[in-house]
């Protein structure tokens, strides 16, 4: 059977969902204490992409980018990501190498080129203090800096073996003190709106 353009282009974004589905899963066997994070960060990002008006193209790239942001730690040791106790300043140092990692493992689909920046940079501040490239402002991927957000978010507003959850007002309070500082002003007032609408 032939098939058309439209078909096949239909066909090629189920297989990148798909196996942007399949890392997600991979990353969630090996950290056990990120099962569902990454679903929740992409709901969230995908939310603040529609607030602030984000195009189809960049929103799609958003969604891979939420979804995979945290893949590198396929790379990292277990002992390291299912450590219960706070990281020595080593072991953050390695686990601070989960977004290249991510990036070398993704480097090979042509599929999600534009994604990658956004992958890479998701842990930049808005005020230049992150990682690992010291960007700041508008020099970070805006798709990072929604990432950025919406998994500091989540991680405020879900339990840890570490610590328990905040509420989830008091979590979008901490996220509000920190914007212009860690977090882009206008990422945190559209979450801001998401969350009360």
């Amino acid at each position: 059977m032939v098939t058309g353009a439209g078909e096949s282009k239909s066909h090629a974004h189920d297989v990148y969902q798909q196996t942007v589905n399949a890392l997600v899963a991979a990353t969630g066997e090996r950290d056990q204490h990120a099962q569902g994070h990454s679903e929740r960060v992409t709901a969230y990002c995908m939310v603040i992409a529609e607030r602030m008006g984000l195009d189809e193209e960049t929103a799609r790239n958003l969604r891979y980018a939420a979804g995979l942001h945290d893949v590198g730690k396929i790379g990292i040791s277990r002992n390291i990501l299912n450590k219960l106790g706070k990281l020595t300043d080593e072991e953050f140092e390695v686990m601070r190498m989960h977004s290249l990692i991510a990036v070398r493992i993704l480097s090979k689909v042509d599929g999600l080129k534009d994604a990658l920046p956004m992958i890479r940079h998701h842990h930049e501040r808005y005020d230049g203090a992150g990682y690992p490239d010291g960007l700041a402002g508008e020099d970070i991927p805006l798709g990072a800096r929604v990432i950025c957000v919406a998994e500091a978010y989540d991680i405020l507003a879900h339990d840890a073996p570490w610590r328990d959850a905040i509420d989830p007002k008091d979590a979008l309070e901490e996220i509000k003190r920190c914007s212009g500082t860690q977090f882009d002003p206008k990422v945190v007032d559209a979450l801001c709106e998401a969350v009360k609408g």
